[in-house]
């Protein structure tokens, strides 16, 4: 069985992931190599602006992001940056075989089974060939996890923290294991991974500046936390938060009809099902006990139950299993209880097997048709079983830690079911907005009306388009080229398109025929005399015009200076246009333009996404507040603003109609972080 699981390693997966590309190697590759590069980094979370510099590089892949992904665990790829992408992914898997000597030599030492039947649990893994196809880190987190688990056994204290450090700095969940430092009182290990994790930090911030990580801690990882950091409809993910999402969340295009519409039924289970899932595996850790089986069985099950929570699992996540596994499999063969063994590798194989999302709304069989979750947890009962039994033999009592985290768990999810119940409740004002777009997309962005028509970029599998919907039909553009950004003013639709080594803007109708190079957002004046645009250097964004730009004498003049870092930008004419824009490292702020080209900063703090109505009377924008952008409206007579709503989601990307009292809008409410999809809204009496 083993030859026969290398062969199949050896000749179907590796020759797969040596190949191409796939996913999801090149949202760590690009994200290093931009900072690499020495580009500003700070909007690498956006997907249409990795998008676009993953087009500029000609990476052949369809579709590239980095949420939720921490910028510190794509600094492991800074060393083959300067390989080309395929290169470097050939020098990773490389990197990722060679580290499966030194993972099955610590199995061995610490469980004491032999290299043939560890070879064997980590062969059949399929999350490992997932691992290795989609050039993805979890074999290495896994690697860190177990040599971390193995220097606490040898009481090499500060090794085992700085490991877990570096592996929480890489991906969030194992932080849960400086619980098991601290129920055991192992301070060295806290110690050394507290200083180790600041040190993480700096060295991110040092290299990827402060901005991005700003973006990451009050908007990606709080969405992440509760389930929506991606699309949980996926029910293939077979995560607790994303089966409740699919059984009694409405969302019109994902969920229109889910089993049982019900938000106070999703914020019980939510806030509690994770909850007892993960206190047996804290509860249960005995600090007087060193043994190595009980120390083994509590890492293992801290490890089981963080993978059984976690809000996002795909299947290259259970290569972390192979340590419980052989550990299980160890007690196993020890107790010689072959027929639960057997369970075992049936438990094992079926959590790592792959299984596709439904095609059609099944209810509660739904756990039936994506068995990892009922597997995993069926495991982790195991698991606490066995602790339990060995917590009765040895007929310990409960410390008062126990009592105070089994206190402070029970107020964590008495709070948990409070606010999310008031999250889903408020997210759901905004349905009442939505339009309903019937154009297959994963996300709908930068909405603008046309007569009676809405055109908008639609994120599909193949890449990004631009879709015109109207009354009685959409037009999809045929392009084989990314449409990132356009503009229209009752004519031609100028587009971006993103290629190598930079953007170009064509008529969309015409694609043959280029207005310029190195550009992108287009805005059309008023007057339809002018084209402003944005281009880059180094990840930097100018303001550009173009007068005249259908003409043979059209003049180009830049509107903003290199110093500021233009986001976007709303145009109307050369005397009247608004941007959003960073400067010196700081949050980025709307400034206005007047007569005398003075670019004067707002006062609006936190703000972005511009958008003066056609009128010049009203101007929309975003800003951020408890990490979520919502909708604004600034009078530009009298400067007073008004917030036109207070929802715990983004409403970003508006665009005013010609009436000048109507808003399209991007939101992302009842979906997942910036995962938008069109509203329209009218916000001016």
């Amino acid at each position: 069985m083993l030859f026969l699981a290398i062969l199949y390693l050896g000749l179907h997966t590796m020759p797969r992931a040596w190949g191409k590309l796939n996913t999801d190697f090149p949202n760590y590759y690009m994200s290093a190599r931009l900072a690499h590069e020495g580009y500003d980094t700070a909007r690498v979370y956006e997907w249409v602006w990795l998008q676009r510099q993953k087009d500029h590089r000609a990476i052949d892949i369809p579709l590239i992001g980095l949420i939720p992904i921490t910028p510190f665990s794509t600094l492991a790829m800074w060393p083959i940056t300067g390989l080309s992408a395929l290169a470097a992914k050939h020098v990773w898997l490389l990197v990722n075989l060679a580290l499966l000597v030194p993972l099955c030599w610590m199995i061995r030492s610490m469980t004491g089974l032999t290299y043939q039947r560890i070879a064997l649990v980590v062969a059949l893994s399929f999350p490992l060939h997932r691992n290795l196809l989609d050039g993805q880190f979890y074999l290495v987190l896994l690697v860190s996890i177990v040599a971390a688990c193995w220097a606490y056994l040898r009481e090499l204290y500060v090794l085992a923290g700085i490991l877990v450090a570096v592996a929480a700095a890489c991906k969030i969940f194992p932080v849960l294991l400086f619980v098991f430092f601290l129920q055991r009182r192992a301070w060295r290990a806290l110690v050394s991974g507290a200083v180790t994790g600041l040190a993480a930090v700096a060295v991110s911030v040092a290299v990827f500046g402060w901005n991005v990580h700003r973006t990451y801690l009050h908007e990606i990882l709080p969405w992440t936390l509760h389930g929506e950091g991606m699309p949980p409809y996926v029910t293939s993910s077979a995560s607790i938060s994303s089966v409740l999402h699919y059984l009694f969340l409405p969302e019109p295009q994902w969920n229109p009809h889910p089993w049982h519409n019900s938000p106070l039924w999703f914020a019980l289970l939510q806030s509690t099902l994770p909850m007892l899932a993960l206190a047996p595996a804290i509860l249960l850790i005995r600090r007087e006990d060193h043994t190595k089986g009980r120390i083994l069985l509590e890492w293992s099950a801290l490890l089981t139950a963080s993978l059984a929570i976690s809000t996002m699992p795909a299947s290259y996540h259970f290569v972390l299993m192979v340590l419980p596994v052989c550990v299980l499999t160890a007690r196993l063969l020890e107790y010689k209880q072959y027929g639960w063994l057997a369970v075992l590798v049936i438990v094992s194989l079926g959590i790592g097997f792959p299984m596709p999302s439904p095609n059609r709304i099944m209810g509660p069989a739904i756990l039936l048709y994506v068995p990892r979750l009922p597997l995993m947890l069926a495991l982790l009962v195991g698991f606490y079983a066995l602790l339990w039994r060995d917590h009765q033999a040895r007929d310990s009592s409960w410390e008062w830690t126990q009592y105070a985290w089994a206190a402070f768990m029970a107020a964590s999810a008495v709070l948990s079911v409070s606010s999310t119940l008031n999250l889903q409740r408020a997210v759901r004002q905004e349905y009442a907005y939505r339009l309903p777009l019937q154009t297959p997309a994963l996300l709908e962005t930068n909405p603008m009306p046309e007569g009676t028509q809405i055109r908008y970029v639609s994120q599909t599998p193949e890449g990004y388009r631009l879709v015109t919907v109207g009354q009685d039909a959409a037009w999809l553009d045929p392009s084989s080229d990314d449409d990132l950004s356009f503009a229209g003013n009752s004519g031609p639709v100028w587009v971006e398109r993103a290629l190598s080594p930079q953007s170009k803007i064509v008529d969309v109708r015409n694609p043959s025929r280029a207005v310029f190079d190195d550009a992108r957002e287009p805005m059309v004046s008023a007057d339809g005399q002018s084209l402003a645009f944005v281009r880059d250097r180094q990840g930097k964004g100018q303001l550009m015009v173009r007068r005249a730009f259908q003409s043979d004498a059209t003049v180009e003049a830049a509107l903003t200076p290199p110093s500021l870092n233009i986001y976007e930008a709303s145009f109307l004419s050369e005397t009247e246009y608004a941007f959003s824009a960073v400067e010196d490292g700081r949050p980025p702020e709307i400034s206005l333009t007047d007569r005398s080209h003075t670019n004067a900063p707002l006062g609006l703090v936190e703000s972005r996404y511009p958008a003066l109505s056609p009128d010049g009377r009203w101007m929309a924008y975003s800003h951020l507040e408890r990490g979520m952008w919502n909708l604004w409206v600034r009078d530009q007579t009298t400067g007073t603003t008004r917030r036109i709503a207070d929802v715990p989601c983004n409403q970003i990307q508006p665009a005013w109609e010609r009436d000048s009292k109507t808003l399209l809008y991007g939101t992302d409410c009842g979906r997942s972080l910036w995962f938008t999809a069109v509203a329209r809204r009218r916000v001016i009496p």
